[in-house]
């Protein structure tokens, strides 16, 4: 409530909010197939954009790392922050009849016109 006044105060109205919805499980598979170069910092997935060589950067041969964050206890950890401090959000503008709900989990042109849609 003090957001929506902060913003009548400001003058900011909200038509929509988007919340992308994806399984947690999904988030920590992501976040923790992560690899990135130490040289360009270039990005990779092991499973969805995984590089031509294992932990060899395909751009300029640096070594792929794991950032210390990308791990599952920590994902797990602000995952759980997340939905503690949203959930009141989602409630609120649900109740305001702005919140619209997706399906994160669908390709990325699929979002991105499910967003333009919405």
């Amino acid at each position: 409530e003090a957001l929506d006044e902060l913003m009548k105060d400001m003058s900011i109205s909200l038509d929509k909010v988007i919340s992308l919805n994806v399984p947690d499980e999904l988030i920590v598979g992501r976040i923790t197939g992560r690899r990135v170069c130490s040289k360009c910092g270039a990005s990779f997935h092991v499973e969805f954009n995984p590089s031509k060589e294992e932990n060899v950067c395909d751009y300029c041969g640096g070594e792929l790392t794991i950032r210390k964050d990308d791990n599952a206890e920590t994902v797990k950890s602000r995952l759980g922050a997340y939905h503690e401090q949203t959930a009141p959000l989602i409630d609120f503008y649900t109740k305001m009849g702005v919140m619209v709900e997706l399906d994160g989990t669908k390709d990325v042109s699929e979002v991105t016109a499910d967003m333009i849609a919405a």
